[in-house]
């Protein structure tokens, strides 16, 4: 597949560094009570997507939170827990975890302590103070279960929350970004599985040389830019709306917007 990447060591990486920011900065919240870890804030991450949406639910009813679930397959859902505030226009706190799947723990982990936390001391919830809370659990659901960034249709989500006129605009070829991303194509879309150790180091060295050829600025901008001209490579934004943004904007209109 040329969507192939170092997922086990990406997601490793990405594991441990949201382990360490979380500890940082979430020292506050109480951790689960007799965690075996140290440190104890490791308690909140879940190590697949269904023991962190059971989590997530209900750690949500002992909130006090409304949920809402949002079917993306008969077995994949974005779970949406709202807690009112008693005000007729409350400013809002929206948070959402996992728009990239492989990063969903941490932003799962940070919702859990926050209604833990909520759910043991009221008086610190928002709603207490005339702020509603929206918590969107999983934005992608596939990505979160399969370990990967992208989601079922292979679309990066956090470039795919696009207008049709938009997503015309962009998905025709020849344009400057696009001829940027296929000018860069070769270092991130690989043609065949990849071998952990190896691959890794070939990565690391075709990415110092595509630095040093074309310079750090060109390859961050074909990189985070995302492209919408090859549905198979990587940091494809799609053609449309995604699923998961089909199904979430409605809700977050009428719960957040009374549209």
């Amino acid at each position: 597949s040329t969507q192939a990447m170092p997922r086990t060591v990406l997601a490793r990486t990405v594991l441990a560094l949201a382990a360490a920011a979380f500890a940082v900065l979430y020292t506050t919240l109480e951790a689960p009570a007799s965690c075996p870890h140290d440190p104890p804030e490791s308690c909140f991450f879940s190590e697949a997507y269904a023991p962190a949406r059971a989590r997530f639910r209900e750690a949500a009813a002992l909130a006090g939170a409304t949920l809402h679930q949002l079917n993306i397959t008969a077995d994949l859902t974005i779970d949406v827990a709202v807690i009112p505030a008693n005000a007729a226009t409350p400013p809002t706190l929206v948070h959402m975890s996992g728009t990239h799947g492989v990063e969903a723990h941490a932003g799962s982990a940070v919702q859990l302590a926050l209604l833990k936390r909520w759910a043991d001391a009221p008086a610190d919830a928002p709603s207490s103070r005339g702020v509603r809370v929206v918590l969107v659990h999983a934005v992608n659901p596939h990505g979160f279960h399969c370990g990967r960034r992208w989601n079922e249709q292979g679309v990066d989500l956090n470039r795919n929350l696009l207008s049709e006129r938009e997503f015309a605009a962009l998905s025709e070829g020849g344009s400057e970004r696009a001829a940027l991303y296929d000018e860069h194509e070769w270092l991130w879309n690989m043609d065949q599985a990849w071998t952990p150790l190896f691959d890794d180091a070939r990565f690391a060295l075709r990415a110092v040389y595509a630095i040093c050829l074309l310079g750090m600025g060109k390859v961050k901008r074909a990189l985070v830019s995302g492209q919408y001209h090859a549905a198979s490579s990587l940091f494809y934004g799609g053609s449309s709306l995604a699923p998961s943004h089909a199904l979430l904007l409605p809700l977050l209109q009428r719960e957040v917007w009374g549209v």
